[in-house]
This record gives C-alpha cells, sequence and structure tokens, in this order.
C-alpha cells in the first residue's frame, strides 16, 4: 500500500533539492536547442523505435531526458513526476528549448488511479525505484 506520508516528504524533498539540482547547469534551453541529448546510448537501444509512439515518462524530474525522447526518438511525451519544483522546470524547459512535451504534476499513484489515459510505452530511467514505497502498485499502475 503507497504510504501518503513518505510520498509528501519526498515532495518537499525534491522541490528543495530541484533547485540545486539545475543551479549549476547553465542554459539547459540552448543545450536542447543545440541538439543536446541526455539519454545514454543503452536507455535509447533499450526503447528502440518509438517515433510517433506516445510515451509516458514515469517519475521524470525536470524532463531532460522526456524532451531528450521527444527530440531524438520522435515521441509524444507525457512527464510525470511528485515535484512541484521539477514539472515547473520542466514546462519552463520545454518552453524555452521548443520542444514539445507534456508534464504532469502528480504522485504516480495518484496518476494511475486517475488518469485513463492509455500510452504505447512507459519509461522510467535510473534512480526512480528507490523512492517508491509500493513497487507492486506502481508495476499494476503501469499494466
Amino acid at each position: 500500500m503507497p504510504n501518503k506520508a513518505h510520498h509528501e516528504t519526498n515532495r518537499l524533498s525534491w522541490n528543495e533539492g530541484t533547485k540545486a539540482h539545475n543551479s549549476h547547469k547553465g542554459d539547459q534551453a540552448a543545450f536542447f536547442r543545440a541538439g543536446g541529448n541526455t539519454l545514454f546510448p543503452e536507455e535509447t537501444r533499450l526503447l528502440g523505435n518509438v517515433t510517433d509512439k506516445t510515451l509516458l515518462h514515469l517519475q521524470c524530474n525536470c524532463g531532460q531526458d522526456s524532451l531528450s525522447i521527444a527530440n531524438h526518438l520522435g515521441s509524444r511525451v507525457t512527464g510525470v513526476d511528485i515535484s512541484d519544483e521539477a514539472i515547473r522546470f520542466a514546462r519552463q524547459l520545454s518552453r524555452e528549448s521548443g520542444i514539445k512535451a507534456s508534464f504532469i504534476r502528480a504522485d504516480i499513484y495518484d496518476f494511475f488511479a486517475n488518469d485513463s489515459a492509455r500510452f504505447d510505452v512507459v519509461f522510467s530511467s535510473y534512480g526512480a525505484l528507490c523512492w517508491l514505497s509500493d513497487l507492486a502498485a506502481w508495476g499494476r499502475g503501469i499494466a
């Protein structure tokens, strides 16, 4: 069963962490406008051909990988993250880079319970699973 108190602590921590995380990265929008890509080759290979597919990026953080997928792999990307600051930054980065993607601020368990959208591909990157309080519920949400 998801632990809402744990999730709220994570949300507040990531709101603060996001500010620090991006404070040293310079002009990320310019990086993306110049063709920058934050995906590792292994991620690109494992994703395969996702051109023109809808892709849900779980725990997307600040959207850098989401925008890389949209720009370099041609997917229609929706990113979801619990952090208000991360989603605010992702939306701003999308606007400033000119790369189209949608970003939703939600606890992932609430997103699964309340959103009826279907996606062709679901992606979650390294470092995301350790923050989950109920891995089985997360897996059911993906299914």
